[in-house]
């Protein structure tokens, strides 16, 4: 398969770009975050949004560490571990985030998503990461298997 495309050239052209290649470690979610706080505020998002987005990014990382790649222990100390690759892009109306991994993926159209009250109502402590992913941002798109891994694409308009 081919690498996906974000935009088209002619009608959002690209005005930020920042690419991170990072280990596969929770410690380096707070690099991402950051990253995600920066292009935002560059971008003249509002603080409420660039929040969302954070979160929304920050809970997919962490989704990626744990499921695709079974933990940060599979990567420790192994210097060939694919990583995270997170592309940011900015444009005059929005931002995209694609995180590309190349662990074992999954179905994505099938994935629950965990209604808030019922979380609430079950005391359950975990399982709102597709609730927040698919709540937090405006478009959502997953690719198995392209030339550069699996891709979560997020967009959030400013």
């Amino acid at each position: 398969m081919n690498e996906p495309t974000s935009t088209e050239p002619s009608e959002h052209p690209i005005e930020g770009f920042v690419t991170l290649h990072l280990p596969c470690r929770y410690s380096y979610l707070r690099m991402i975050r950051q990253s995600v706080i920066d292009m935002s505020a560059r971008s003249g998002m509002s603080e409420f949004k660039s929040a969302q987005l954070e979160m929304a990014v920050d809970e997919a990382c962490a989704n990626v560490i744990e499921h695709s790649y079974g933990g940060e222990a599979n990567a420790m100390n192994n210097p060939n571990h694919p990583g995270l690759r997170i592309n940011l892009m900015q444009s005059n109306d929005h931002i995209v985030i694609e995180i590309f991994d190349r662990g074992e993926g999954f179905e994505f159209d099938t994935q629950q998503v965990v209604n808030p009250d019922e979380y609430v109502a079950n005391e359950r402590q975990r399982g709102l990461g597709m609730f927040i992913i698919r709540k937090f941002v405006d478009e959502v798109t997953y690719e198995r298997g392209t030339s550069s891994g699996n891709c979560l694409r997020l967009t959030k308009h400013l």
